[in-house]
């Protein structure tokens, strides 16, 4: 089915209205009006449609940052039809981007994800080999629509450096000796829960090379069935990344594993000059 999407820059009120409706039956009332979408790509900011055949199944919105001197492509948002997730329409869609800000002089694309989406974290961190570590607690405040109800909408903040060398074999090698920060284990019910006994302790000190953090596989299902779960894994994955964070660490892989949980792979920055 790749092969045969794709992938346009959008420019038109016509291709805007388009993208709109597809961005509200994602995201509702929290979607972006398409006059601002069109004053966006009016006025330097882009905006991707994936097509298969003619018909729109996936964006993705991005504009120019600036922050501490320093000019980036900032990935605002990116949105899927339901029925072609999981299959690398959203992979297509950075790409795509990728080559935008190629030709025009970016070295950096920043975006936000919720921490707990593996879905997310598997395209940034190991299909595009993306890199965090800045965490922003409840950083949209309130969100209402599907996929952010009922939990503080929490981000790692995710840089793409798009020259960068990846040095897979060094990462390869912080993989084989990481150790995990702390257990998880299941509940009755077959849900993955962290640190059950509370093992982490907030001042303690860190200085293994590598570590692994779990999360969740499928956060969305966790919230239908054990809301009090999920929101247990936000709050002890702030802490634990948090303090990683200020103790010079960053998110650079994610290791997928057959069910139940993902983990963040996180090393000190100084060995990869991050």
């Amino acid at each position: 089915m790749l092969e045969q999407v794709r992938i346009h820059k959008v420019t038109t009120p016509k291709e805007i209205a388009e993208i709109q409706k597809l961005n509200a039956e994602i995201w509702g009332s929290q979607a972006i009006p398409s006059h601002q979408l069109l004053a966006a790509v009016q006025n330097g900011g882009i905006v991707l449609g994936a097509y298969l055949a003619e018909k729109l199944i996936g964006f993705n919105y991005c504009f120019v940052g600036y922050r501490n001197r320093e000019m980036y492509l900032h990935s605002h948002m990116i949105g899927v039809e339901k029925a072609y997730r999981e299959q690398g329409v959203g992979e297509l869609l950075k790409h795509a981007q990728q080559e935008y800000a190629k030709e025009h002089g970016f070295q950096l694309v920043r975006w936000l994800i919720d921490p707990l989406e593996a879905r997310l974290a598997n395209l940034a961190f190991l299909k595009l080999n993306a890199t965090s570590y800045q965490y922003e607690n409840d950083y949209y405040g309130p969100l209402r629509d599907d996929f952010n109800e009922g939990l503080p909408s929490d981000r790692l903040v995710v840089e793409w450096w798009i020259e960068r060398d990846q040095m897979a074999d060094s990462l390869d090698e912080l993989e084989e000796v990481a150790k995990e920060i702390v257990p998880w284990t299941l509940t009755v019910d077959g849900l993955p829960v962290l640190d059950v006994e509370n093992t982490f302790q907030l001042k303690q000190s860190f200085y293994k090379d590598a570590y692994f953090l779990p999360i969740p596989q499928s956060l969305q299902k966790m919230k239908v069935e054990s809301p009090k779960l999920a929101e247990d894994w936000r709050y002890k994955i702030r802490t634990i990344l948090t303090t990683l964070f200020n103790q010079d660490y960053a998110i650079v892989r994610m290791k997928k594993h057959p069910e139940y949980v993902h983990s963040y792979l996180l090393v000190r920055r100084s060995l990869l000059a991050l």
